[in-house]
């Protein structure tokens, strides 16, 4: 048998390249398809935590016509020391305030927790952690005394002030800063508390600047602190 001409090899090569490619522009099409989906459910996830976030910040800015000045709302507590505060003592300084009790099983600690790591965040990214004045008042004026107050806000990597005083002082500060409490005792005896869960922002001139609520997404605390700050 003769050799092939040329012409027949030049036909069947091309041939066999026509059909690679189909092939080849395939396996690059799903590549880029899954590329595009990635990147199309990260957007979409942006754009979810944006708009999320925008309405947390739209509400606390309605929020803000029915939340005085820090300053203005008085009160004199005792704090884990023994000291006799008031609000006067927390003037010109960012404060983060939180209502709960020593005894609480979560909300609180879970909450003292996610403040103590969104301001290592916030401190990461360098902005200054140690100007925040956290504050945290007891509901539980039977059992939250200052030795109490003392030995649990240890427990934290947190400098936190904790306040307590009579159950008619406290009822006032509750008042004052619209916080619900209430006693609930258990069939088996133990005490509990549902109250308020929700922290007070209030910048350097005592003027409220919004809320961190419990189960908050920790990325959009640690924007809100250091926006504080």
């Amino acid at each position: 048998m003769g050799r092939p001409s040329p012409v027949r090899l030049d036909f069947r090569l091309r041939r066999a390249e026509a059909g690679t490619k189909p092939r080849a522009m395939g396996h690059a099409a799903r590549k880029n398809g899954g590329r595009r989906i990635v990147i199309a459910a990260v957007i979409g996830f942006c754009l979810l935590a944006g708009g999320v976030f925008w309405l947390a910040e739209r509400q606390a800015r309605q929020m803000d016509a029915g939340f005085g000045n820090f300053q203005d709302q008085a009160f004199e507590l005792v704090d884990q020391t023994g000291t006799m505060r008031g609000n006067v003592d927390f003037a010109g300084a960012p404060v983060a305030l939180f209502f709960g009790y020593t005894y609480c099983p979560d909300v609180c600690p879970m909450t003292l927790t996610l403040l103590a790591s969104s301001l290592d965040e916030v401190a990461a990214r360098g902005g200054d952690a140690q100007a925040l004045q956290t504050i945290f008042i007891t509901v539980d004026a039977e059992r939250d005394t200052p030795e109490q107050l003392a030995a649990y806000l240890s427990l934290f990597d947190l400098p936190v002030t904790g306040l307590t005083g009579k159950a008619g002082q406290l009822a006032d500060a509750h008042r004052a800063f619209g916080v619900y409490a209430k006693r609930v005792e258990e069939e088996d005896g133990v005490v509990l508390f549902d109250h308020t869960a929700t922290v007070y922002l209030y910048d350097r001139t005592g003027a409220f600047t919004g809320t961190i609520t419990f189960n908050e997404p920790p990325e959009f605390t640690v924007e809100k602190l250091a926006r504080l700050l």
